[in-house]
């Protein structure tokens, strides 16, 4: 079979990942690597100006990246410089609407706007961007995009690949990947990170696909034969409780900067429901997927207000912010006497408030398992991927969700078993790393080299321990 991994990222592990996974196919398959990320006027990962001023370039490391693979027998592709780039620029410019016009818009009837729009709700983390007020970003994502599809397309036209394999599917610079496959009929593997950073997973559909998420969930929970199995997944939701990370994520956890048992004060002679919120931002970027969290909130406060003895508590997506976010202003609008809003910034403890409501309602924030894990009446509104798992409650219709708010209505006890599923899936997916070594989540050793954005005198500098002596100078000032 004839494999192609075509890539347009170079941040790590992503790259990385691309020659781990040529290398494992490389002996039963004819592998290419084709690189149709360079030369564009976005970049979802970029480096940053003063690095750049230092000589750092991604462009180095795609150029080192390749001639180790080109070592050890992958075929390196030659770049696709012939593409219509006229026709690519007056589609690029002729764009004029909305974000919502912007996701709908075609090329070579391929939606490449889906992918712009993913890009800038990404990089200003916020899901109503000003389309027109960023109109040169607009434009060039776009242009990015429709250059990155046409070299993929000549470029495996050209040599009649049968399946590829690519990073993610929803930036401007990766879903071009994607759709030009998509065209061609040709099938494609999708790679992301792992449950932890010395993994990875591999997705024959989209990332995000919803029922793939959950067959993964019953999948993993049979390949995991370690008897400590289910104390290990009942672990997990202990361990989310006292902040500890569950697997060697990125980020630290949220409850981190907050006071335990710290709360606003609330009516005790009231029942204390709390809207957990997702953030708006992160599904409205996901291609393909609808949301529209503050639409049915407003219909479900409608609903609450009718209840005397209620109280609304929404607890908006804790950060690890001092300041106020564009989420905390929205929120903030629904806050009266009868509403308390918990900004993200501000310490409650999250998992004190969770046990001090009657009820927790969401619309696909994944604390919704947590709270039917531990026996809390639990209400989702929105689809994620615990629906239909009989984890939380799922109102068919809005008097549905009357009667569960009534105080008369008798929740029925969650699927503990496909609770701890998910946990076991969080802790476990992915498949892990033979020639990549990872040092953190973004830095490792690829056939035990460095791949570096750095140029060599950098390197040798750091080697020598002169750019050590210069940092502690620095410190010292």
């Amino acid at each position: 079979m004839k494999i192609a991994i075509i890539e347009s990222v170079a941040s790590s592990p992503h790259i990385e990942t691309a020659g781990e996974i040529a290398l494992s196919l490389k002996k039963y398959n004819d592998v290419s690597f084709f690189w149709a990320g360079y030369n564009l006027p976005w970049n979802d990962w970029e480096l940053p100006f003063y690095l750049k001023l230092l000589g750092g370039s991604y462009n180095n490391k795609i150029k080192k990246f390749k001639k180790i693979l080109s070592n050890q027998g992958i075929v390196i592709d030659e770049p696709i410089l012939n593409v219509d780039y006229d026709r690519i620029f007056r589609w690029s410019n002729s764009f004029n609407g909305n974000l919502k016009s912007l996701k709908k818009y075609k090329y070579d009837n391929s939606y490449l706007g889906a992918g712009a729009a993913s890009s800038i709700i990404s990089y200003f983390k916020n899901e109503k961007v000003d389309i027109e007020k960023y109109n040169k970003e607009i434009k060039n994502l776009l242009l990015s995009s429709a250059i990155v599809y046409e070299r993929t397309k000549k470029y495996l036209k050209k040599n009649k690949i049968d399946k590829i394999y690519t990073f993610n599917n929803r930036f401007a610079t990766c879903y071009p990947i994607i759709c030009a496959a998509n065209s061609l009929k040709i099938k494609t593997i999708r790679h992301e990170r792992g449950s932890k950073k010395n993994r990875y997973e591999l997705y024959d559909k989209d990332v995000h696909d919803l029922e793939l998420t959950k067959k993964n969930f019953d999948f993993y929970w049979k390949k995991n034969k370690n008897k400590n199995k289910l104390s290990s997944s009942k672990k997990f939701f202990y361990d989310k409780l006292k902040g500890i990370n569950t697997n060697d994520t990125l980020s630290k956890s949220y409850i981190s900067s907050q006071i335990k048992d710290h709360l606003p004060k609330l009516p005790k002679n009231k029942r204390i429901v709390t809207f957990f919120t997702s953030r708006d931002y992160e599904k409205a970027s996901i291609v393909d997927m609808e949301f529209d969290q503050i639409k049915i909130f407003k219909k479900f406060k409608k609903i609450v207000s009718n209840f005397k003895d209620i109280h609304l508590v929404i607890r908006v997506h804790p950060s690890l912010s001092k300041y106020k976010s564009y989420d905390d202003e929205e929120w903030m609008s629904f806050s009266n006497k009868n509403t308390t809003v918990i900004q993200s910034y501000e310490k409650h403890d999250t998992y004190s408030l969770l046990f001090r409501s009657d009820i927790v309602v969401t619309y696909t924030s994944s604390i919704i398992v947590e709270s039917a894990y531990f026996g809390i009446p639990s209400i989702s509104l929105g689809e994620f991927w615990w629906t239909g798992l009989k984890i939380a409650e799922e109102p068919k219709n809005f008097n549905n969700l009357n009667k569960m708010l009534s105080g008369k209505y008798k929740f029925r006890k969650s699927n503990k078993l496909n609770c701890m599923k998910i946990a076991n899936y969080f802790l476990n997916y992915g498949i892990k790393f033979k020639y990549y070594s990872p040092k953190t989540f973004t830095r490792g050793k690829f056939l035990n080299e460095y791949i570096s954005w750095k140029p060599y005198y950098i390197i040798l500098l750091e080697k020598s321990g002169f750019i050590n002596l210069i940092k502690k100078i620095i410190s010292y000032i």
